[in-house]
């Protein structure tokens, strides 16, 4: 009986133990899931085109920048950031959609500090974005997901701050 429990015990140990990256990506879509609605259409917006780059998905990506142009168009937000989610939808290219995805963050982070916006969103800061350059992003939850290298250094990051 004890050496039953034992083998039991130790069978359950060793399959709880690991991860792979089909369960880091599952983990992902659960974060993303769990994360809350934020106050604003365009921030909502936001959050869905950065998930679709934790995922490198870039029809994904380009779907939910068309949906953040028209946000941010109607909230009024800065050309800038509209012509870089614009630049995402229509582009195919990952990379490219990340880059932009970077101008697009520099400009709402500015927004929301200039606002002294309480939207409770983490700013998230990746230092080897861009050839070690870095860059930041915006998130809903404190657990690193990063849109810069998606599954290729998912964790990747750290919260610098809460706005």
């Amino acid at each position: 009986m004890k050496t039953t429990l034992l083998t039991l015990g130790l069978a359950v140990l060793i399959a709880s133990c690991g991860s792979t990256k089909t369960e880091e990506k599952a983990e992902t879509k659960e974060v993303a899931k769990e994360q809350s609605a934020p106050q604003s259409n365009g921030i909502s917006d936001y959050m869905s085109l950065k998930d679709a780059l934790v995922l490198t998905d870039a029809s994904a990506a380009k779907s939910a920048a068309r949906k953040l142009v028209e946000s941010a168009t109607s909230e009024n937000w800065s050309a800038a950031i509209i012509e870089a989610a614009g630049t995402i939808a229509n582009s195919d290219d990952v990379k490219a959609q990340r880059t932009a995805f970077k101008t697009v963050t520099d400009g709402l982070i500015e927004a929301l500090k200039a606002n002294d916006s309480n939207d409770g969103v983490y700013v998230q800061y990746c230092p080897m974005a861009f050839d070690n350059t870095g860059a930041s992003w915006l998130s809903t939850s404190d657990q690193i997901r990063n849109p810069y290298f998606g599954d290729k250094m998912l964790k990747c990051g750290r919260v610098t701050e809460e706005l």
